[in-house]
């Protein structure tokens, strides 16, 4: 979820297709360009648009850990999240210290991703007075089909 890392894997890509099919390198090349000036703009729409966020609105509470790269990116602080991994299932003492920290800082929202339960994140909403927002998190889907869109709807989400 940062666009240094991803524009480095399309210029590896660009060259390793120049490698392979040398006639095609203008092609690769001239893509490869129009896609990495397509993820600088969008990197300054981001930052644009999550620049203006309140202190509060700043910290991400989510369900797991999937955010990192993009709260560095873009200033943002990851307070916590529920699990350490999807697979787990949340401790008390890890949700007491989230809603302790929530409350105390006054952070407004919170984050579920579509492809996990709610219940726990609803739970802590609930104890803090919280709303819970869906931002994207598993890869693609119909309604943010692209990379682009992806990560648009993640800024989306946590600007709105």
């Amino acid at each position: 979820m940062d666009i240094d890392f991803t524009i480095q894997a399309v210029e590896e890509i660009r060259d390793e297709l120049t490698r392979l099919d040398p006639d095609g390198a203008d092609y690769y090349r001239e893509r490869a360009s129009e896609y990495i000036a397509e993820l600088r703009e969008l990197d300054g729409e981001i930052r644009e648009q999550l620049a203006g966020l309140p202190e509060e609105r700043r910290y991400l509470v989510t369900f797991h850990d999937a955010y990192g790269y993009f709260a560095d990116r873009y200033g943002l602080t990851i307070l916590g999240f529920v699990v350490e991994g999807p697979e787990e299932e949340p401790s008390a003492s890890t949700i007491t210290e989230l809603v302790e920290h929530i409350t105390e800082l006054g952070i407004p929202f919170i984050f579920t991703e579509p492809q996990f339960s709610a219940r726990v994140i609803e739970q802590i909403a609930r104890d803090t007075g919280a709303t819970v927002r869906t931002i994207p998190s598993g890869g693609l889907a119909e309604e943010y089909p692209t990379y682009v869109e992806f990560l648009r709807a993640i800024a989306n989400g946590i600007a709105e």
